[in-house]
């Protein structure tokens, strides 16, 4: 066995050899005989002692010493030797430090025994190392005060205090942490943060005092996140898509004349300047919808020129205010069926969207404003969605809208510490052949995958579920799990429960987006949590969409099931949808999550969505597991700044 101390009482050191190889002569109180017999009568074979330099002038005569009483530990008594007398600043202990731990990394194993030697501080690093490392445990022997100056208390052993203390014991403990329920649900590193901190992280609300909003805010926005529920056409702000909407005139070299004409042509229409348009005179061109904006199409039709340019001429010369007031006319507050409310968030945009998204320009723009906005949220990876048809209007072909998206994305994302992937798209309530040339799209950009930075890694159904079952459309999607394509679906936003099952049964899909009736089928609650399938919720959107009420507002409206999914143990992330349609980010949809529970979410709930949003990318297993271990490091680091340093 191996006994590793620190020098610095040479009494002390001679009675813990007399604990371990005195046999008889020395006799111990009942505790210390107990521990004495757990070692089955081992003895030191190896002993090392940590040596300051003023201590090393003394290392021969306590060998020498030791040697007399014990001979076969001649030629196995080691020094360790430190540089300074003692440690007296931090670079003293920085350089301590590494020199005891190399040295128990050497020792490391279940006979190593570790003990104190009279030097505390030693003694405190000689246990970080042996508890890192591996050894048996630590043991301390107390003797009767005066053992420094009289050697005979050396054998007054029936009064020494021995206390020893299994490493197993530690690391018993430590498991017995690691095994709580919140296993697996959170980054693992933060089981090594003190006990303490872990408490407050699972104390702490967010999204219940407005006067710390901006204060969390802040915290929300240095974590690293996700987005995995991010659609390319309702991403961009107002003042984008202005700049968009020029791109794009400038692209096809529109003449300022011709401008011009469609412009007046507009204005005819709607019976009053471009600036000036009100949601009234947009309403006649809606067909009866619930939302102005809806007009657009009929608006731009027929007016001897493409729509998409119509678009561009409206956007470009309509006030960044009078956009916000088109696209809000029709507010949460106002009252109206389920579907309603989804043709508002829908026709919101339609504002911008596909329309102006048109030529290699605006794409090229739109991916470089999307990377530099989520970067600058702090998100590592993101997966952009978007069906390549609505942008071939203008002469691209799909193929090359694929080739434009993944390569800027690419490009972007080459300084940035941050990944995005696309996941192809289609709409159920559209052309069914169109669907079919998405398919074709993604499964053979899917084959070609390999090898880029930027790809597509997955497929997505999307659209009006009312009327479109899910189950309707295995026969086209069987390509995709011929070639074992990435699945998510929309399903169970507005629509009941039963799509989300035809979603997961008939199109296989491994993650749900937003899936808000989910919580109306404990069983099927119990299939997503087993399996491990990722639910993409979007807490703006789903507020928009269908009226889930505030944790400050008591009017009736239904709760948001974000909090009931988490306690079930099933796999929710926190997604934008379309940034530019909600208004936000996703530091800002983790605030608003918190602020749709009733009773907040803790601090400890946002690191465990966080995590959940990282184990739900579609990525390779190894490429998966790389991005978490880089995360996980940078949670710990985080909270080590912001909470212990």
């Amino acid at each position: 066995m191996k006994l590793l101390t620190a020098f610095g009482n040479a009494n002390l050191i001679l009675e813990l050899i007399d604990f371990f190889n005195g046999g008889s002569r020395f006799q111990y109180n009942e505790q210390g005989e107990e521990i004495r017999r757990s070692f089955d009568g081992r003895r030191i074979g190896d002993l090392h002692l940590v040596c300051t330099s003023g201590q090393k002038d003394k290392f021969s005569g306590l060998t020498n010493k030791i040697v007399q009483e014990y001979p076969k530990l001649k030629g196995h008594i080691h020094a360790i030797d430190l540089a300074c007398d003692d440690i007296a600043c931090q670079g003293d202990d920085e350089d301590a430090r590494k020199t005891i731990y190399d040295q128990v990394r050497n020792l490391a194993g279940r006979d190593l025994v570790i003990s104190s030697g009279g030097r505390k501080l030693i003694t405190q690093r000689l246990i970080e190392a042996g508890l890192l490392y591996g050894c048996k445990g630590y043991l301390t022997i107390t003797a009767p005060s005066g053992a420094e100056k009289d050697p005979k208390v050396r054998f007054r052993t029936r009064e020494f205090n021995v206390v020893w203390t299994r490493a197993s014991k530690f690391y018993r403990e430590k498991r017995d942490r690691l095994i709580r329920d919140e296993i697996g649900d959170t980054f693992r590193s933060l089981y090594l943060l003190p006990v303490s901190l872990v408490t407050r992280l699972q104390d702490e609300k967010i999204g219940i005092d407005p006067a710390r909003a901006e204060e969390e805010k802040k915290w929300l926005r240095h974590l690293p996140k996700t987005d995995l529920h991010c659609h390319l056409g309702g991403s961009y702000d107002f003042h984008l898509l202005k700049e968009l909407a020029v791109i794009l005139l400038e692209d096809l070299k529109v003449p300022g004349a011709r401008q011009a004409e469609i412009a007046a042509a507009l204005e005819k229409r709607l019976d009053c300047p471009l600036p000036e348009i009100t949601p009234e005179s947009l309403m006649k061109f809606a067909e009866g919808k619930a939302h102005c904006l809806k007009g657009l199409k009929d608006l731009c039709h027929d007016l001897d020129s493409d729509d998409h340019v119509c678009h561009a001429v409206l956007v470009s010369r309509l006030p960044v205010g009078k956009m916000k007031e088109l696209a809000e006319d029709r507010p949460l507050t106002s009252s109206g069926t389920g579907d309603d409310l989804l043709d508002w968030y829908m026709a919101s945009g339609d504002l911008g969207g596909s329309a102006l998204l048109q030529t290699e320009g605006t794409l090229r723009r739109a991916v470089a404003w999307l990377v530099e906005y989520m970067a600058g949220d702090g998100v590592r990876y993101l997966e952009v969605r978007f069906s390549p048809g609505n942008y071939t209007r203008a002469g691209l072909g799909i193929h090359r809208v694929m080739e434009i998206l993944t390569d800027e994305a690419e490009r972007r994302c080459e300084n940035r510490n941050i990944t995005v992937n696309f996941l192809v798209m289609a709409t159920r309530h559209k052309d069914e052949e169109e669907m079919k040339r998405h398919v074709d799209a993604a499964t053979k950009a899917w084959k070609h995958r390999n090898g880029r930075k930027s790809q597509v890694v997955g497929f997505d159904l999307a659209g009006q579920e009312k009327d479109y079952n899910p189950e309707n459309f295995k026969e086209i999607f069987q390509p995709l799990h011929d070639k074992f394509m990435n699945i998510t679906i929309h399903a169970g936003e507005m629509a009941e429960e039963k799509k989300i099952r035809q979603a997961l049964y008939d199109l296989h899909a491994k993650r749900i987006g937003h899936g808000l009736k989910l919580i109306d089928n404990r069983a099927m609650m119990n299939y997503v949590r087993d399996w491990g399938i990722a639910i993409e919720m979007c807490p703006s959107s789903n507020r928009q969409t269908n009226g889930f009420r505030l944790n400050d507002e008591d009017n009736g409206r239904p709760e948001y099931p974000l909090k009931e999914y988490l306690k079930h143990g099933i796999q929710v992330t926190v997604n934008t949808d379309n940034p530019g349609i909600s208004n936000t980010r996703p530091s800002q949809e983790l605030w608003m999550a918190a602020r749709l529970t009733p009773d907040g979410l803790s601090r400890w709930d946002i690191l465990r969505l966080v995590r959940n949003g990282f184990k739900a990318v579609f990525l390779p297993r190894d490429k998966k597991d790389e991005l978490l271990k880089e995360v996980d490091q940078q949670i710990f680091e985080l909270l080590l700044k912001e909470r212990v340093e």
